[in-house]
């Protein structure tokens, strides 16, 4: 009988490791607090499913999943597009290699930026008395200067406001992606594309478009992903309000764990966050394989 042999288990035991205790401990962990009521602080009280079952029944929380559903909707439908526009322009248009490489870097630099940095810049943007986009407002003679917009004070515009720093931060990202993507494609197709005028965007939809749809797909998936996560964004605009304007569920969360000491409410919280991921992700990998599927990939 042949030996086996086991060296090659040894070179994957350190990352193996790794995901044990930094990845699927810490996940157990979290299953077994969110069964139990604990304020963070000495010993827990074993709860079972209470902590599911009061989600179930508090509208706090339903309000947060659907502000969590409609940013996740933008991240996966603005943002690559976004990113494609942008891909489009510089691959596309821009004859000069240094340029568009340049443009690519200019693009690409909010994305190194963090988000505590970019909410507080866009924050001092949207500010009703000396924010820059009023300035400019009233400077075009296309507001009252008596009479401020306040897009992140209102209840209706909030969410939405919060949002604009999202696609001027990420829609690099997928500008990168899409560019690389574009470079990959055959240079016999993109001269068949390379007419003027509106026989030019025909042809791109018909010829060049098809191509890039699994690299969408894909960055689109990277950004539902992070969509319910987001956090750090609207926390440092917003903070959740006004009221509970843009209270996402990663917010709400945050709220239950740090400041009401719900820690195992709050992490039930996160179960189910972690289960809609989970599930949209997998959707969004069977569709996506079908597209390579169908473009031959």
């Amino acid at each position: 009988m042949k030996k086996r042999n086991y060296t090659p288990y040894l070179f994957i035991l350190p990352a193996a490791a790794m995901l044990i205790v930094f990845l699927y401990y810490p996940v157990i962990g979290a299953l077994d607090i969110s069964l139990n009521e604990w304020s963070g602080m000495g010993p827990r009280k074993f709860a079972g499913l209470a902590n599911y079952a009061n989600a179930l029944r508090d509208r706090t929380f339903w309000h947060s999943l659907r502000l969590t559903f409609l940013w996740v909707l933008l991240s996966t439908v603005v943002l690559p597009i976004g990113g494609l526009v942008l891909a489009v322009l510089i691959e596309y248009t821009t004859k000069a290699r240094f340029m568009a490489g340049l443009y690519r870097t200019i693009l690409f630099m909010p994305m190194m930026m963090s988000l505590v940095a970019v909410g507080l810049l866009w924050s001092l943007i949207f500010n009703p008395t000396m924010g820059l986009l009023n300035a400019l407002l009233v400077r075009m003679n296309l507001m009252d200067p008596m009479n401020p917009m306040n897009l992140l004070g209102r209840a209706n515009t909030a969410i939405f406001a919060a949002f604009v720093p999202a696609v001027w931060q990420w829609s690099g990202f997928g500008m990168v992606i899409t560019s690389a993507a574009m470079m990959n494609i055959p240079r016999e197709l993109l001269e068949a594309a390379a007419v003027d005028g509106a026989g030019k965007v025909n042809q791109f939809f018909r010829i060049i478009l098809p191509l890039l749809l699994p690299t969408i797909f894909t960055c689109a998936m990277l950004h539902l992903i992070g969509g319910f996560k987001a956090f750090d964004l609207i926390y440092t605009m917003t903070a959740g309000g006004p009221g509970d304007a843009t209270m996402v569920s990663a917010l709400y969360m945050f709220r239950q764990a740090f400041i009401d000491h719900k820690f195992g409410y709050a992490t039930a919280i996160a179960a189910v966050l972690f289960l809609l991921i989970f599930i949209f992700t997998y959707v969004f990998n069977r569709i996506n394989d079908k597209v390579r599927e169908s473009v031959g990939y």
